[in-house]
């Protein structure tokens, strides 16, 4: 099993696409820009493929002016082929029923399940594009990150826009703390931010944040804007901790028995007021866990 999203944009799903077709049709071409509707063909059945890898749903029209590009091409073809990343949906197939229709040309979708079953005969093409595991965080050691229990697997973690707007928040933190100080920011200031953030979240980098995880990365990283304006005290601290373990413990409607043993597994007290600061923030990562684990198992 391997997820198509995680190639995440059309170039790469191209060059998939193109990798597979090459192994599986001896005789395949693959074209690059303009291709009038045409991204690969295979002389020996005849065959045009198209691929589209959409951002959200495949749009109708997209389909349509890609077939009708290649009907009035004037080329000689018997099948058309269009990829997806997703398996396709009735609708989807109508679209493209109804645009042969006079024509003898045998058109098709191919998404998701054919592709995988492609990939058992090719193995090396899912490798290549489709790591496993255990390769990836031999990667991430190379260059230095080791794997943290909040990170991520990649088709799991946030996009490139919420990369970028993680980014943008956490660089004004460092940039308002320097201002602040009434000095220039640093590479220093940035450090302290993004390391403040990753132990938060138990991640090598913040790029490894869960996808379900980003409201919460939003609103932990505006309380701290927040808390740093109006100068919170040690108390005021303490007490977003309380009130964030209450929480999650009332989302997962944890028993009262049973989160009273936690308490004491993790900490040595069954009291949150009664916890040392260290104790408190000990509490709080571990339902924080918790909570996360649960979200990531919902269907």
């Amino acid at each position: 099993m391997v997820n198509l999203l995680e190639l995440r944009e059309g170039t790469r799903f191209e060059s998939f696409c193109k990798a597979l077709l090459v192994e599986k049709y001896r005789r395949f071409q693959a074209f690059s820009p303009p291709d009038g509707g045409i991204d690969g063909y295979d002389d020996e059945s005849e065959t045009v493929f198209q691929f589209y890898f959409p951002e959200k749903e495949p749009r109708k029209n997209k389909i349509v002016a890609d077939i009708q590009k290649v009907l009035h091409s004037g080329g000689h073809f018997k099948a058309w082929v269009l990829i997806l990343p997703k398996d396709p949906s009735p609708t989807q197939l109508d679209w493209v029923n109804t645009a042969f229709v006079g024509t003898t040309i045998q058109s098709s979708i191919w998404g998701k399940t054919q592709i995988e079953k492609m990939l058992r005969d090719y193995p090396a093409v899912r490798d290549a594009f489709f790591p496993t595991e255990v390769k990836k965080t031999i990667r991430r050691l190379a260059k230095g990150k080791k794997p943290c229990a909040g990170d991520a697997e990649e088709w799991q973690a946030i996009n490139a826009e919420e990369c970028a707007e993680l980014k943008e928040l956490i660089d004004l933190l460092a940039e308002e703390s320097a201002k602040r100080k009434r000095r220039k920011v640093s590479g220093a200031d940035f450090s302290r931010e993004y390391g403040e953030f990753n132990s938060h979240f138990r991640l090598s980098s913040y790029g490894r944040l869960n996808r379900n995880l980003m409201g919460d990365a939003r609103s932990y990283l505006e309380q701290k804007r927040y808390a740093r304006r109006q100068g919170e005290t040690k108390t005021a601290q303490r007490q977003r901790r309380i009130d964030g373990i209450h929480g999650i413990k009332q989302a997962l409607r944890i028993p009262e028995a049973e989160y009273r043993r936690e308490l004491i597994m993790v900490t040595g007290a069954d009291s949150l007021r009664a916890m040392s600061a260290e104790q408190l923030e000990a509490a709080f990562q571990y339902f924080r866990k918790k909570q996360w684990q649960h979200e990531s198992q919902r269907p």
